[in-house]
């Protein structure tokens, strides 16, 4: 006989363990696969195409950095990132055009945001306090604001 599954919980392969539904790490994957998904939605602008592949890769090497810890930026990138200020601007004239690139980036930006918050529970949970490093927690918090500034594009340079 087969036991039955609990509908209250999900496995997660990154501890060999069920964990709660509403657990942080399971609400951190939903927000960077939603995240990855507007990006994803952004290159459908033909715009900037290749900085939009950068990110992607970007984004793929932090989100691996979680289950490979070997998983690491790449220098030029790294230091792109380091450069990348946090600095808000008003987007009201690019999202009143209608602009679809602006605005799937800042959906990505405000999702890899709360995907921050809630690797930052996670980490709290001694089963996972040595695998969300800091390297992840401080690289993931400037591609979010990187992101932010590519959506505003020239406005900020």
């Amino acid at each position: 006989m087969i036991p039955e599954e609990n509908p209250e919980e999900r496995y997660c392969d990154l501890i060999e363990e069920n964990l709660p539904l509403d657990h942080p790490y399971f609400l951190y994957l939903s927000e960077m696969n939603q995240a990855e998904a507007f990006i994803g939605l952004s290159i459908s602008s033909g715009s900037r195409v290749q900085e939009l592949r950068k990110i992607l890769d970007m984004f793929d090497t932090l989100m691996n950095n979680l289950s490979d810890p070997d998983s690491k930026l790449a220098d030029p990138d790294r230091k792109m990132l380091n450069h990348a200020e946090e600095s808000w601007t008003d987007a009201k004239e690019k999202l009143s055009t209608g602009n679809e690139r602006t605005a799937y980036l800042m959906v990505a930006s405000s999702h890899i945001f709360s995907a921050l918050a809630y690797l930052e529970q996670t980490r709290k949970d001694s089963r996972f306090s040595s695998l969300v490093t800091d390297y992840l927690l401080k690289y993931l918090g400037k591609l979010a604001i990187y992101v932010y500034r590519e959506a505003m594009g020239h406005v900020l340079l």
